[in-house]
C-alpha cells in the first residue's frame, strides 16, 4: 500500500479505455519532430552556481537553450558536446520516442540565480524545432557533484561531503552505487532519494552502514519510489550510504535519482495540514532535525523517534493564491483538484523539504485522539473541516454532529490525495445506530491520460432524513498494520459548494509531448474538467496570457463535458517564441462570476500498450513554442453553427497547404461533446475542401459547446537533416482548425398544456385559457405567450402574455365581440423562449373556442 503511485497503474481498467476518443490520442503518438527529452543531469543544481547539464532525448538538432519555469537562468549552449547514445538491443522501443533509433545526449552551460526559489522545477529544451517536454529540475541549497562511476562496490565508493546532493544513474538493474561520507558521532543525518519526484522509474532502495559494517538503516518506497532514512551516528568516522533498485530488476538511462545526505531539517508530516485563509494557525511539525524540535516519544516512523516543534503559520488570503497549488515538491495527478501552499523550516542555514497545507473550506476543528469508540465520539458542530490521524494501531475515529431533517450536506475525506500514506474509509450512522452508508474506494473511472485516482473515498452527498445526532466513523484500511504521525487526513461536512478545477495537456496519451504552433497554423490541448461540489454548468476558456501574434477564440465547455479541447492559432508572421501561457476558466455560480486558472500536466513516460494507464503529473506552466510557418492550415467555412437536437451536423473544411505540401491529412474530432460522434475523414493529395459530420444524437444535450477538428498527416519534415531510423517512420504533421461554437438547439424547452381543448363564450364576453409549463433543460427564463388566429375569424382578440422566469403557469384572456357569435374558432397557443438569448424555440398547442349568442 506504500507505494501507491505504481501500484494503482496496475488495477483493471473499464472498457472506457477502448472508447472512441482514445483511438483518436493513440493517432497523435509521434507528433511533428519537436524535441522529446528522456533525462536531465544531474537533474538540479544548488542555487548561485554554474554547472554543466547534459539533456538526453531525440530531435534535438540545433538546440537553442533551456527553458527553466522560473526567471533568470542562464543558459549557453555547449558546441561540440553531441553524443549518439544508440539502444539497447535487448530492451523493446519506447512507444513515441521514435522507435528503435538512437538518442542524443547534449551538454548545456546553466548559471542559476542566487535567489532562485528552492523546490522542484520544470525544464525544458528549445530547439529550431520547438521546445520539448518537460523533465523536473531541483533547485537546493547545498553542494551538488554528480556521481562517478565505478563505484559499485565498498573499496569503490564515491567519497563525497556532508551535507551535499549526488546525482547518479543506476545503469542497469543490478547497479549498486555506493558512496562515503565522514560524520561526527551524534549527528543525526538524513539521506533521501528523490526517483519519481524527479520523473525517474528507479524504485529505489537505501542502507546506511557504519565502516565497520555495522547497519544503520533501511528505507524504500517512503513516498511512491523515492526512499528516505535517518540515523543518529554512533560515533566520528566515515559512513557508507548503498543505493541500489529494489529487487535488482530494472535499470537504464531513465532510472536516475538525486540522493542527498545532510543534517538539515527533513519534515515528515504537518497536523494540522489545512489551515483557514488569511487567519494565523498552530501547527505541529513532525521530522528530524528541526528548529527546537523534541523527541516526542509517541512519533515514531520506522523504529525512529520522529521530533516535533509546535509553530504558528498564516494562510494567504489573495483570491488568486487560494485557488492555486503553490507546491514545489512532486505533484501528481491525483493533486490535481487541490489547493494550498509550501510550509517550509529553516535551522540555522539549511531549508527543509516542503510540505503542503491545504486551504479550509470551514472551521477546523483537530482529532482529539480520545474518540476511538461511538460511547466516546467527539462532538463537532457544522460545518467543519476535522483533521485527524491514525495515530496507533487499528486506530478509528468517531465523530458526532447534530443536523436538521431536509439538511442537504455532502462528507468528502482527503488524505491519498495530499500524499498521505492511508486507504481511508467512513460510515455514517443515525442516532440509533441504523447504518446510513459506508464509503470505500471512489468508483468513478478516471481518464487514462490524467489518471487521477486515489484512495480516498468519493465525496457523498446526503439530505438529512430527521432531526438527531449522527455519527462517522474514520479509519483507514491499512490501520491494523500502518499509522503514525504520517497517516493524517482531513474530513469535510458541509453543504456543497460548488467549483471546478481544470487541467490541460498536450494531446498525446502515447507519449510525452509538447506543443509548437507554427506561423499561421493552430494547435490543440486537451483540458479536464474536475467538477466539484456537485457544479455541473458551463465553461468558458479564454486566453489571458497569450504571447504576440497568438489568439485564441472563447471556449465553451458544456456542463455535461469532463473533457474537452481548445486551440491557439498563430498569425502568419508572428514572431518565434518559447513561454507560457495563461488560460483562465469562467463560470457563473449562485448567479457569482468565478474564474479559475487552468493548471498544465503532461506524461512522464510512454505509454507501453493499450489499456495501461498513463504516469503522468502536473506541470509547472503550460508552455507554448512559436516557430515556423505551419505546414498546412485547415479552416472552418464558418465557426458559428447552430443545429437543431437530434439533426447531422456539417462543417465545410478548407485545407490550405503551405509550399510543396502535397500530403493527405486524415481530420478528427477531439473529445466531442457527450452524444456526439465522427468517423476520421481524409483530404486526399490535390483536394482543397472536405465536409465533416458529425452525427449528434438526440442524448446530446442543447446547450453552447466548442468543437476542435484536428488533422494529421505522414510526411518527411524537410528541416529534419537525415531520414527518420528505420522502424520510427515519418512524423505525423499535425495541424487543429479554429474552433467553431457549436449550438444544438432543442426541440422544445418545455412541455405545454392547455386548461382545457375547448372552451365556450357567450359573444361579448371574455374567458381565459390557462397555460402550464413543464420546463426541460434547466431553461429558467421566460416564456412569451400569444395566440393565433385563423384569418376569417371575425370579433375576436387574445391579448399576449408572458410567464416569467422561473415560473411554470400563465394566463391568456380570450375577449370577444357581438359580432363574433356563431363562431368555432381554431386558435394555436404559441409559447416562445429564446435560448441562449439568441435563438426563440417555439411550442404550439391548439384549442377551439366555440363563440355562443
Amino acid at each position: 500500500m506504500r507505494n501507491r503511485l505504481f501500484a494503482r497503474q496496475s488495477l483493471l481498467l473499464s472498457a472506457a479505455f477502448l472508447g472512441f476518443a482514445a483511438f483518436v490520442h493513440l493517432l497523435s503518438a509521434q507528433t511533428q519532430p519537436a524535441p522529446r527529452i528522456t533525462q536531465v543531469l544531474p537533474a538540479g543544481g544548488q542555487a548561485g552556481t554554474t554547472f554543466d547539464v547534459t539533456v538526453t532525448g531525440t530531435d534535438m538538432q540545433k538546440p537553442e537553450g533551456l527553458y527553466f519555469s522560473f526567471p533568470g537562468a542562464k543558459v549557453e549552449v555547449a558546441e561540440g558536446t553531441e553524443k549518439v547514445i544508440q539502444p539497447d538491443p535487448k530492451q523493446k522501443a519506447q512507444p513515441g520516442m521514435k522507435g528503435a533509433g538512437p538518442q542524443v545526449a547534449r551538454k548545456f552551460k546553466v548559471t542559476l540565480p542566487a535567489n532562485a526559489p528552492l523546490g522542484i522545477h520544470d525544464v525544458r529544451v528549445i530547439t529550431d524545432f520547438g521546445v520539448s517536454n518537460p523533465r523536473a529540475f531541483v533547485v537546493g541549497d547545498l553542494k551538488e557533484v554528480v556521481e562517478k562511476e565505478s563505484n559499485d562496490d565498498v573499496d569503490k565508493a564515491q567519497k563525497i561531503e556532508l551535507d551535499s546532493t549526488v546525482s547518479g544513474v543506476i545503469l542497469n538493474p543490478t547497479d549498486v552505487d555506493y558512496f562515503e561520507f565522514a560524520g561526527k558521532k551524534g549527528q543525526r543525518v538524513t539521506v533521501s532519494c528523490l526517483t519519481t519526484s524527479i520523473d525517474s522509474r528507479l524504485p529505489a532502495q537505501l542502507q546506511l552502514y557504519s565502516a565497520s559494517g555495522a547497519h544503520l538503516g533501511f528505507n524504500r518506497a517512503y513516498q511512491n519510489n523515492d526512499a528516505v532514512l535517518d540515523a543518529t551516528l554512533p560515533g566520528d568516522g566515515a559512513y557508507l550510504v548503498r543505493l541500489c533498485s529494489f529487487t535488482y530488476t530494472q535499470g537504464g538511462p531513465d532510472y536516475y535519482y538525486r540522493l542527498t545526505v545532510s543534517t538539515a531539517p527533513w519534515i515528515d508530516a504537518v497536523f494540522p495540514n489545512i489551515v483557514e485563509p488569511g487567519k494565523d494557525a498552530k501547527i505541529t511539525v513532525y521530522g528530524r532535525n528541526l528548529p527546537n524540535g523534541t523527541p516526542d516519544p509517541n512519533a515514531v516512523f520506522e523504529d525512529r523517534t520522529l521530533e516535533k516543534t509546535i509553530m504558528t503559520v498564516k494562510a494567504p488570503a489573495d483570491p488568486r493564491a487560494l485557488q492555486r497549488l503553490t507546491h514545489m515538491d512532486f505533484r501528481p495527478p491525483t493533486m490535481a483538484a487541490l489547493d494550498g501552499f509550501d510550509f517550509r523550516v529553516k535551522r540555522e542555514s539549511r531549508q527543509s523539504n516542503p510540505v503542503l497545507l491545504r486551504f479550509a473550506q470551514a472551521p477546523v476543528v483537530l482529532d482529539n485522539e480520545a474518540n476511538d469508540t461511538p460511547d466516546k465520539a467527539q462532538k463537532v458542530s457544522i460545518p467543519c473541516e476535522i483533521a485527524g490521524r491514525i495515530e496507533k494501531k487499528a486506530d478509528r475515529d468517531v465523530y458526532a454532529f447534530a443536523a436538521k431533517k431536509g439538511q442537504n450536506l455532502a462528507i468528502e475525506a482527503f488524505g491519498d490525495r495530499f500524499g498521505a500514506p492511508v486507504d481511508l474509509y467512513f460510515s455514517l450512522k443515525d442516532d440509533k445506530g441504523n447504518s446510513i452508508t459506508e464509503q470505500d474506494d471512489n468508483p468513478e473511472i478516471p481518464t487514462p491520460q490524467l489518471f487521477a485516482r486515489s484512495d480516498d473515498p468519493a465525496a457523498y452527498r446526503l439530505k438529512i432524513p430527521a432531526d438527531g445526532t449522527y455519527q462517522l466513523t474514520v479509519s483507514s484500511r491499512d490501520a491494523p498494520l500502518l499509522f503514525g504521525p504520517r497517516h493524517i487526513y482531513t474530513v469535510r461536512i458541509a453543504p456543497e459548494k460548488p467549483d471546478f478545477r481544470l487541467v490541460a495537456m498536450p494531446v498525446s496519451a502515447v507519449s510525452p509531448d509538447s506543443v509548437v504552433l507554427g506561423q499561421g497554423g493552430s494547435q490543440a490541448y486537451i483540458v479536464y474538467v474536475l467538477r466539484l461540489g456537485g457544479f455541473a454548468g458551463d465553461i468558458v476558456l479564454t486566453g489571458e496570457k497569450l504571447p504576440p501574434g497568438v489568439t485564441m477564440n472563447p471556449h465553451i465547455i458544456g456542463g455535461n463535458q469532463k473533457q474537452a479541447a481548445f486551440v491557439v492559432s498563430a498569425a502568419p508572421e508572428a514572431p518565434p517564441w518559447v513561454g507560457a501561457l495563461g488560460i483562465i476558466a469562467t463560470a457563473t455560480i449562485d448567479g457569482q462570476k468565478v474564474v479559475r486558472e487552468v493548471r498544465a500536466a503532461t506524461l512522464s513516460y510512454p505509454v507501453p500498450q493499450q489499456n495501461v494507464p498513463a504516469v503522468s503529473r502536473l506541470d509547472r506552466e503550460l508552455v507554448l513554442a512559436l516557430r515556423d510557418k505551419a505546414p498546412y492550415r485547415l479552416i472552418p467555412e464558418s465557426e458559428n453553427i447552430s443545429v437543431l437536437q437530434g439533426d447531422k451536423i456539417s462543417i465545410p473544411l478548407k485545407l490550405l497547404p503551405g509550399a510543396d505540401f502535397k500530403s493527405s491529412v486524415q481530420v478528427l474530432a477531439l473529445s466531442l461533446p457527450v452524444g456526439m460522434v465522427m468517423q476520421p475523414v481524409t483530404i486526399a493529395p490535390g483536394k482543397d475542401s472536405i465536409t465533416v459530420n458529425l452525427d449528434s444524437k438526440t442524448t446530446a444535450q442543447p446547450g453552447a459547446y466548442t468543437i476542435v477538428l484536428r488533422g494529421q498527416t505522414q510526411i518527411v519534415n524537410p528541416k529534419q537533416p537525415a531520414p527518420p531510423p528505420k522502424g520510427g517512420g515519418p512524423p505525423n504533421l499535425v495541424q487543429a482548425a479554429p474552433s467553431i461554437t457549436l449550438t444544438i438547439v432543442p426541440r422544445q424547452l418545455a412541455k405545454l398544456s392547455l386548461s382545457a381543448g375547448n372552451l365556450k363564450v357567450a359573444a361579448g364576453k371574455s374567458t381565459t385559457i390557462a397555460v402550464s409549463l413543464a420546463r426541460q433543460f434547466n431553461y429558467d427564463g421566460p416564456f412569451k405567450l400569444e395566440a393565433v388566429l385563423p384569418k376569417d375569424a371575425k370579433g375576436l382578440s387574445v391579448e399576449p402574455a408572458t410567464i416569467k422566469s422561473g415560473q411554470d403557469q400563465g394566463t391568456l384572456t380570450v375577449r370577444t365581440e357581438p359580432e363574433a357569435a356563431g363562431q368555432n374558432v381554431a386558435l394555436t397557443i404559441r409559447a416562445t423562449a429564446m435560448f441562449n438569448e439568441k435563438t426563440p424555440v417555439v411550442h404550439e398547442a391548439k384549442v377551439t373556442v366555440n363563440v355562443t349568442k
